[in-house]
């Protein structure tokens, strides 16, 4: 079955529904998904477009 993620929900959510996001998003750029800490309170309202654009990705 084919997944399906929903841009406009913040990180923290699409990591919590997909675990398996963060190591995508990890060998993409996003170091610091990988630390807890950030991925609870920045990631609570981060999305990956805008994570994208900080990274000029």
């Amino acid at each position: 079955m084919n997944k399906k993620i929903n841009l406009s929900k913040s990180v923290y959510e699409i990591c919590t529904e997909y675990p398996e996001v963060i190591e995508i998003m990890k060998s993409l750029g996003f170091d610091m998904i990988t630390n807890p800490a950030m991925l609870n309170t920045a990631g609570r309202f981060m999305t990956i477009s805008k994570g994208a654009a900080m990274k000029n990705i």
